[in-house]
């Protein structure tokens, strides 16, 4: 079960002294240098440096090793199977990186590790969404940013987050070198104008009492909670796989979150479901006016899902019925644009199982709607995000979104 050892743990209470000192005695720089974090590769081996956030830590805890294990869920479960105790549980650090400690039977701290390098590749019908918890840590963030005007409005997506990305919620030196050095360009800004975007939109149509919501790969969205002072007799259903929609009614359990008695929570595969079974079982009715929530998905599905799902709300959804998504624009021009190539290359590292397969040509956005019997309300293009989301009290803008990122609100035709 234990392979080999892989990492040490030092916690400091000084972190740059204790990195300057280890630079010194193993004469090499860290391969990996944050605020909360800095990594030593010796041999086949690291030693990390963070910071000792709790100033009552035991000098056992000051130092830990952690040993490699293939599977360490199994491993986790076999070793207090075996007699040992929780520690810390299993979190995830990092990078992707899991780790967790327990305590053998004579007291002493066992550290095991287990790259998520394998566990990525596994597909959302075995894993929750890594997309979608990425995009809940970035509203998090967002949430907390000391820009007032542009702050995120989503105070409840920390509680989907691990204990890990929380840490950043409270120390902006290591919130600010995750967005800088770890995120790609202008995904964090994406993030702060996409969620504003919907729900702006969510927000009229609960207002004007709309019959139904629909969200289609809900996610870890939080609307149903956040606004629920907003619905009255709206009926709201979030359709999404099974083992995220499983997770983040976990959590939300956990957080003692109060769920609407107006939402049902809808399980769907869309490569493999039907909308119109699931929904038809859910109590869906497609004679009442419907606003389709489609936030953050169109990119990892096949074309003709796409097209499968907006024929459908085209068929089963009165005049006067709409889907608000975001999607991708294409064109050779775009692979060179601020943004892309370097969202792309992050998309293939961190999220292999959920790559981007869908887009739309740049520029004919009008047409491929029309064509499937829809009117635009509103399009938005990166530059107009920009501005419409991210332009500061002075005039300047916040930043800047990926180049090919675009919002579009769209209506059902008669």
């Amino acid at each position: 079960m234990l392979q080999c050892l892989k990492r040490v743990v030092y916690h400091v209470s000084d972190l740059d002294k204790a990195k300057h000192w280890y630079r010194k005695i193993l004469d090499r720089e860290p391969i990996f240098d944050a605020p909360f974090g800095v990594f030593f590769q010796i041999g086949d081996y690291v030693l990390v440096l963070i910071p000792k956030v709790n100033p009552n830590l035991k000098s056992d805890d000051i130092v830990v090793a952690y040993w490699g294990v293939d599977d360490i869920d199994y491993a986790y479960k076999r070793l207090l199977q075996l007699g040992a105790t929780p520690h810390t549980g299993i979190r995830t650090g990092f990078g992707g990186i899991k780790m967790a400690t327990v305590l053998d039977p004579l007291g002493n701290i066992l550290g095991i590790t287990g790259i998520t390098a394998d566990t990525k590749k596994r597909s959302v019908e075995k894993q929750p969404s890594e997309t979608a918890m990425g995009a809940a840590t970035a509203r998090a963030y967002a949430a907390v940013d000391e820009r007032e005007e542009i702050r995120g409005a989503d105070y409840l997506a920390q509680i989907f987050i691990t204990e890990d990305r929380k840490r950043a919620l409270k120390d902006s030196a290591i919130r600010q070198w995750v967005i800088k050095n770890y995120l790609p360009p202008g995904v964090y800004e994406y993030h702060i104008a996409r969620t504003a975007y919907f729900d702006q939109i969510m927000g009229k149509a609960l207002r004007e009492n709309i019959p139904q919501v629909v969200f289609l790969g809900a996610g870890y969205d939080s609307r149903p909670y956040r606004f629920k002072d907003l619905i009255k007799e709206t009926r709201l259903f979030e359709l999404d796989i099974h083992t995220t929609q499983q997770h983040k009614k976990e959590l939300l359990q956990q957080a003692n979150i109060h769920i609407p008695e107006q939402l049902v929570y809808v399980p769907i595969n869309f490569n493999t479901d039907t909308l119109k079974n699931v929904l038809s079982m859910a109590g869906f009715d497609k004679n009442q006016k419907t606003l389709f929530i489609w936030e953050g998905v169109t990119y990892y599905l096949p074309a003709k899902v796409v097209d499968d799902t907006l024929s459908f709300i085209k068929s089963n959804s009165p005049a006067g019925s709409s889907v608000c998504f975001d999607y991708n624009a294409l064109s050779p021009e775009m692979s060179d644009a601020y943004g892309v190539k370097e969202l792309r290359e992050f998309m293939k590292t961190e999220s292999p199982a959920e790559p981007f397969q869908f887009g739309i040509e740049e520029g004919k956005i009008e047409s491929f709607l029309s064509e499937r019997g829809y009117k635009i309300i509103d399009h938005l293009a990166a530059e107009d995000i920009e501005r419409k989301y991210l332009t500061l009290r002075d005039g300047s803008t916040a930043g800047k979104v990926p180049a090919f990122h675009c919002f579009v609100h769209v209506s059902v035709s008669d």
